[in-house]
């Protein structure tokens, strides 16, 4: 029976004790009976198990929390015994839950909070306690059935028909409709509106009338009087004012005390019918002060004669009622004050207990720690935190520090939205986010007030431990740390400290703010048991007192603190965060870095806050390189996001930005990655920082032109993605394009081409660009220049390879096509491979075009030179006739056509008799290479059936440069080459039968004409027939 007893011991006795307006003496009293209760290891779980998750109970677990937080509140005038006694039965409570909740050896695991109620299930109905996991689940879904129909109550008080909707909505009323749901829902919830409740009880509606007699069923009046039975009944709700509705609430209650009656002195549930009525029309009579002459005992009991089966019922039992009933009225109508403990509800109180499932032992689950912690969260937060920045005394001070350490122990298991609340208040104590006070200000309350330093202590100490566990708190974390930057505490290296304090810790590299990048094998060791401990220590060494007397200056007492915070850690040791903890921590130094929520008073202090937080940003990256493709796409969208941001700066965030994007590239590629992902992340970023600002191309430039030499020289085998080789070589060329940077950028070119083995089909064009780049460069080293020629042309040799691979699997599928249609889907992939190598060729032809216009007439004839030779080893690519004539469009013609131009241009302008006469012995060696290609490829170009027009675009050009008109610098050389090359082209299509008079083709008639406008000289000698 002792369940529902300490309920109403609780309820009835302590509770109202311990409220605020009792006399001091009795509250404290109060107080220290619950926390004997508190002080016991099981009973915090056992008052939630068995009252706060039982829908017909009261929450008495909350209610003690938050009776304990409220008395713990500190005034405006100094601590009272009261809210210490408070202040300490809500410490006891904390660290009941915590030691319980977080436990190493505990492997269970933390649900979602809060669970769903997923499936109707009847909320009154008790479960033994057999199978520990299902009876877990079980308790969490009444918690949550209650916590729902808590909600349901406050609609039905406002709208009785919501509220009813909403317990179907919740599943916690069947479809149809379970009568017992609403009986137990109006008998048992509290803060329903009790003239509501009379009413729907009243209703003549088929489910009304069963919701009343369920409703009734719920009370035991066994050893009850009738009168003592009829107050608890109306004690649940009010009376309706209609006699319909009355007569059926009264038939309902005779039935029930009828069948329960112990002593058998009514015969008939009629003769407790017509009793009840008689009884309320005395209440009215005794109590209505509108009644003048009041009813006698004797008329009362004349009244009642014969109504028992046509017998008296028992003049004594009749006597009690009327004396009972004119001492303590029976209220019908109205609200009523609070309930009280009477000697007629301790009977239906010992009643219910005898059918309710006894006292439950607690066995302490990490889920319900972790749900019955979240229903005080709140005011727990709120009273420690009021009571730390009221106290003064230390031992009081080291009490709520480790209260609120315990605090974020419990928190950390599902209650990220109550550790963030947490955080924000260590933030607060800090001082360091006071946006009044100025820097001095803040640096002298830290160094001279115990409570900022300890509150920075816990802080990071949260961080370390619980971090995994924060979402929005890292934004304070971030904020407070960066502070403690500008304000100089923290050490030259911040996690300096950490790796000396380990003999065996692995160098890392530094950066230049001072953060020491760790390698992704340190160790970590979770172990929050021992966590408040340095609490004690710094409290007990570091009184300002003997810090004096030890010699320290204030600086040094403030590194002490700082060291203690083992900041580097929360980066260092980041791997082991989850993947959504780690994503909110990138994103609060990702949104810092750009200037959110910062202020800088200079520009140095701004660039130097930014590269802090890139390096940072950077040593969590270091640290979690083995799930980059995880995290990393979230940083990638919060670098775009900050760019969307109405003053943000890309100086100096892009430029900090790419110089640590660049290391997190070169550990990537510094070992083979079986998956390209993390590849195509980190140039999509780095590509993206250089877009904010073009600017640090050049500002950077060096930097930049030394990590993709490295990823060129000694990781291009790990170059895999497309994107990487656009974007490394295409970076090569822009920075390299600075004297500095020169040298070190096409050593690394001429390295990577000279050897071709890592140059692939997926690179070639952007090595071909890349190599433009540093050929169209003024003032470059001509020997280098001649190199990069060299090795373009010789290039063709690797696309006479991938051709030929290319053409050996288009005709094993040729072969096998006739054997077996299953092979039918490789061809596509083959021919498109070779039209892929095709459009290098050209796209190598193109970059020697564009070179043969260069300014110096070395690099222009060596260019032509190179792609003499590429036209002559591309005879193994098997051109067809068609590509040949793509490749004469788009390359040869091209570039007689652009030289002929940047000849006449020349020649148009005073003292540029140099000029013109260099580009026109370029000419004259392109008009050599179009007549030596055009001869080399003639056989496959006479099949093409755009031949002749292709014929007359020969002819055309030769006439131009014949008849090229070079002003006052006299007449063009060309006249003594056109005819030259024009009689060996006529001479070979002669010989070849090409250049035939036929009666159907008009080709040599064509020829014979232009020749007479082109070069007359040459009309005799190749047509003497025609003479």
């Amino acid at each position: 029976f002792i369940r529902l007893q300490l309920e109403a011991f609780f309820s009835f006795v302590l509770l109202r004790i311990a409220a605020p307006g009792v006399s001091l003496q009795l509250q404290e009293v109060a107080l220290e009976a619950i926390i004997n209760f508190f002080r016991q290891p099981t009973f915090v779980i056992e008052a939630y198990v068995n009252y706060d998750c039982d829908p017909v109970c009261r929450n008495i677990f909350e209610d003690v929390g938050k009776l304990l937080c409220k008395q713990a509140f500190p005034g405006n005038g100094p601590t009272s015994t009261l809210q210490v006694q408070a202040f300490e039965g809500l410490i006891i409570m904390i660290h009941s839950i915590s030691t319980n909740i977080d436990k190493e050896e505990d492997s269970t695991p933390s649900d979602p909070y809060p669970i769903e109620i997923k499936e109707y299930r009847p909320f009154w109905v008790e479960k033994h306690k057999d199978d520990l996991e299902t009876w877990v689940e079980y308790i969490r879904v009444r918690k949550a059935q209650k916590r729902k129909i808590l909600i349901a109550a406050s609609h039905f008080s406002r709208d009785e028909k919501k509220g009813l909707e909403y317990l179907k909505h919740c599943q916690l009323v069947s479809d149809p409709p379970n009568p017992k749901s609403f009986a137990f829902f109006f008998r048992y919830t509290p803060g329903l509106d009790k003239n509501m409740i009379g009413d729907y009880l009243g209703d003549p509606d088929e489910l009304h009338i069963q919701v009343l007699k369920e409703f009734t069923a719920t009370f035991e009046f066994h050893g009850m009087i009738l009168d003592s039975a009829l107050r608890t009944y109306l004690e649940t709700f009010r009376l309706p004012g209609e006699s319909q509705k009355i007569q059926r609430i009264l038939e309902a209650f005779s039935e029930r005390f009828f069948d329960q009656q112990s002593s058998e002195i009514f015969v008939t549930k009629d003769s407790v019918f017509i009793l009840c009525y008689s009884l309320i029309m005395l209440n009215t009579d005794q109590h209505n002060p509108q009644v003048k002459k009041k009813m006698t005992e004797d008329e009362f009991i004349r009244n009642n004669r014969a109504i028992n089966g046509g017998q008296d019922l028992p003049r004594e039992y009749l006597s009690e009622l009327f004396h009972s009933i004119s001492n303590n009225a029976i209220t019908l109508f109205g609200q009523s004050g609070p309930v009280e403990m009477n000697p007629s509800r301790w009977i239906e109180l010992m009643n219910r207990a005898k059918l309710m499932q006894p006292y439950i032992l607690g066995d302490f689950d990490r889920r319900l720690g972790r749900d019955m912690f979240a229903c005080v969260a709140g005011p727990t937060i709120a009273a420690l935190s009021a009571f730390f920045e009221h106290a003064d005394e230390d031992e009081m001070l080291h009490e709520c520090i480790e209260g609120l350490i315990s605090l974020a122990r419990i928190a950390q298991y599902g209650l990220a939205d109550t550790l963030d609340e947490l955080v924000a208040s260590f933030c607060k104590f800090t001082t360091l986010l006071n946006p009044y006070a100025s820097a001095e200000e803040t640096l002298f309350a830290f160094s001279n007030d115990m409570k900022p330093r300890m509150a920075t202590l816990a802080l990071f100490t949260i961080a370390n431990n619980f971090g995994r566990s924060l979402r929005g708190g890292w934004r304070n974390i971030i904020d407070c740390l960066l502070k403690l930057k500008r304000l100089r505490l923290l050490p030259q290296s911040v996690i300096e400290f950490d790796v000396a304090s380990s003999s065996d810790a692995p160098e890392g590299s530094k950066s230049e703010s001072g953060v020491i990048f760790p390698n992704h094998d340190s160790k970590f060791s979770k172990n929050t048991a021992g966590v408040v401990s340095r609490f004690s220590h710094f409290l007990t060494l570091d009184s300002m007192e003997e810090s004096i007397s030890l010699g320290m200056s204030e600086f040094e007492q403030n590194l002490k603190i700082i060291r203690q915070c083992q900041i580097g850690s929360i980066f260092g040791n980041s791997f082991q965060l989850p993947v959504e903890a780690l994503m909110n921590l990138g994103r609060s130094l990702i949104f810092a870095a750009a200037g959110k929520g910062q202020k800088f008073s200079t520009p140095i202090e701004e660039e130097e806050t930014v590269g802090f937080c890139w390096d940072l940003i950077i040593a969590i990256s270091l640290a979690n390189l083995h799930r980059f493709p995880v995290f990393w796409p979230s940083y990638n969208d919060y670098l775009l996001a900050v760019a969307q941001f109405p003053l943000f700066s890309p100086v100096p965030f892009a430029e900090k930005g790419i110089i640590g994007l660049f290391k997190v590239c070169l550990k990537l590629l510094a070992s083979y990655q079986a998956d390209k992902a993390p590849e195509e992340l980190i140039f999509k970023s780095i590509n993206l920082m250089w877009k904010l600002d073009k600017e640090i191309l050049d500002t950077c430039c060096e930097y930049i032109t030394q990590s993709v030499s490295k990823i060129l020289t000694e990781y291009p085998a790990n170059l895999q993605t497309q994107l990487g080789w656009k974007s490394v070589l295409h970076l090569l060329s822009i920075t390299g394009r600075h004297p500095e940077t020169y040298d070190q950028a096409v050593e690394a070119l001429i390295m990577l081409m000279s050897d071709a083995f890592h140059i692939s089909k997926i690179n070639y064009a952007y090595c071909i660009d890349c190599a433009f780049g540093f050929v169209a460069l003024k003032n470059s080293p001509l020997e280098k220049n001649l190199k990069i020629l060299d090795l373009m042309s010789d290039s063709v040799k690797l696309l006479i390879q991938w051709f030929t691979t290319a053409s050996d699997q288009t005709n094993n599928y040729s072969f096998s096509s006739n054997t077996s249609a299953s092979s039918s889907e490789d061809n596509p992939k083959g021919i498109e491979s070779v039209n892929f190598i095709m459009s290098l060729f050209v796209k190598l032809g193109e970059a020697l075009r564009k070179t043969s216009l260069a300014r110096r007439e070395e690099i222009r004839n060596h260019a032509i030179l190179a792609l003499r030779r590429g036209f002559n080893l591309a005879e193994d690519l098997e051109l067809s006739s068609s590509r040949c004539i793509n490749c004469f469009n788009l390359v040869i013609f091209a570039m007689v056509d652009d030289q002929h131009e940047k000849m006449i241009e020349y020649s148009r302008r005073e003292n540029a008799e140099r000029e013109t006469r260099s580009m026109e012995g370029t000419l004259k060696l392109s008009m050599e290479l179009l007549t030596d290609v055009y001869l080399q490829y003639l056989n496959q170009i006479m099949e093409n059936p755009g031949f002749r027009t292709f014929w007359l675009g020969v002819l055309r050009r030769m006439d131009t440069c014949m008849k090229a008109d070079l002003g006052e610098y006299g007449e063009t050389k060309l006249q003594e080459v056109v005819p030259e090359l024009l009689r060996k082209m006529i001479t070979k299509m002669q010989e070849t039968g090409i250049l035939v008079r036929k009666e159907e083709d008009d080709l040599w008639d064509i020829t014979y004409i232009q020749i007479q406008w082109i070069a007359p000289s040459l009309k005799e000698e190749l047509f003497p027939d025609e003479i």
